[in-house]
């Protein structure tokens, strides 16, 4: 039962019950009334005050741990003791991990759809520092993944999960430390040969006719910058350098979301050939929209994906009689191009966008040109 005494003597969150002081306060949906370790005088209770105030900042920082309110309850604890408390679950922790995840809004929708698909029907109700790695390993094997990639992809929001969990002092070992990704074999870019490029431009500039020509417009940009597609549809007329001939990437589209960075968070200027110069002047003789470049000739909005510049390319493919392969790799055949025609690496992937370690590892095959030809002419197959 409190004691009785008059609010007006006493700070705000802060009580007596049973000759103890006791702090209160609500932050993020949940009570705490923690019966602190002071004097019940008033200088205990101006410390109180004060230790209130700073629980109360760790809190809405989503910092306060059980740590913290068992220092505050005056038991003082080793830095690697472990407070489990009544045992902080699986999902208040997975939950946790989503609301301050910092990466995009696809992305955190994409880890939260692969902790309701595979893991919490294996965790949502244990108490975190009762999951072992055993545990973990165990429901790998349950759920069979069916590629390296999707299992990768799957272990990267619960590693993240018991890693806050580590710094929250809820575990003393991280269960996820010896559970690594899985080694992924890295495809070979399956370019557009330059017959084959000029091939599907040609009919694209041939075949669509009135506004749809913007379609070819937008090819020879593709083909002629090395622009991923999600950068392309968020290019404004404002990136463009006339003056310069450069255009800069600093953003992507994505799903009709714009985001403030590219998907290797790195802003890059591309400078223009002739061929991409022309073909961004002649989408603006378009005057489609005065502020986004791509501009959906039916609609005269903006494009929330890439599906309608891939149709296009798709006829196109199919009328040429060329092997189907992704819209995405035209900046495949840019950057191959580049390579063949012996343009410096370095300046290569800074029009890509790539580390020229990036440039080396992905394009290697490409970047000694026909001399790979001359070299494998010499040897005696006789």
């Amino acid at each position: 039962m409190a004691d009785r005494a008059s609010k007006r003597t006493l700070p705000r969150g802060v009580r007596l019950r049973n000759g103890a002081v006791q702090i209160y306060f609500e932050r993020n949906k949940k009570t705490y009334n923690i019966t602190v370790s002071f004097p019940a005088n008033k200088e205990g209770i101006k410390a109180a005050s004060k230790l209130r105030s700073e629980l109360i900042r760790k809190a809405e920082w989503n910092l306060l741990t059980e740590k913290d309110i068992a220092e505050a309850r005056g038991i003082v604890e080793d830095e690697d003791t472990v407070i489990v408390g009544d045992g902080t679950l699986f999902q208040d922790l997975a939950q946790k991990y989503l609301d301050f995840n910092e990466t995009g809004f696809h992305t955190r929708k994409g880890y939260k759809s692969i902790l309701k698909k595979h893991w919490m029907r294996h965790f949502a109700l244990k108490p975190i520092h009762t999951i072992t790695e055993d545990d973990i390993k165990n429901a790998i094997l349950k759920e069979d993944f069916k590629t390296v990639k999707t299992l990768n992809n799957c272990l990267t929001p619960l590693r993240g999960i018991f890693e806050i969990a580590k710094k929250g002092n809820l575990i003393k070992e991280n269960p996820m430390l010896d559970i690594e990704n899985r080694k992924l074999q890295i495809g070979i870019p399956d370019p557009f040969s330059r017959a084959e490029m000029n091939a599907l431009l040609t009919w694209l500039s041939e075949n669509l006719k009135g506004d749809e020509i913007f379609y070819y417009y937008y090819f020879e940009v593709a083909f002629w910058t090395g622009c991923r597609p999600s950068e392309l549809i968020a290019l404004r007329w404002s990136d463009i350098d006339w003056f310069n001939s450069t255009v800069r990437i600093s953003k992507a589209r994505v799903r009709g979301i714009e985001k403030s960075s590219t998907k290797t968070h790195v802003a890059r200027d591309v400078v223009l050939n002739t061929r991409s110069e022309n073909a961004f002047k002649n989408i603006l003789a378009l005057g489609l929209n005065q502020d986004y470049v791509m501009i959906c000739p039916n609609t005269k909005v903006p494009f929330n994906n890439e599906k309608a510049p891939r149709v296009r390319l798709q006829a196109a493919m199919k009328a040429c009689m060329i092997r189907q392969r992704p819209a995405y790799n035209a900046r495949h055949t840019y950057a191959t191009m580049m390579l063949m025609d012996g343009l410096v690496p370095m300046f290569v992937a800074n029009q890509l966008g790539h580390s020229l370690e990036m440039l080396v590892k992905r394009y290697a095959k490409w970047m000694n040109g026909e001399k790979n030809k001359l070299e494998i002419a010499k040897l005696n197959t006789n």
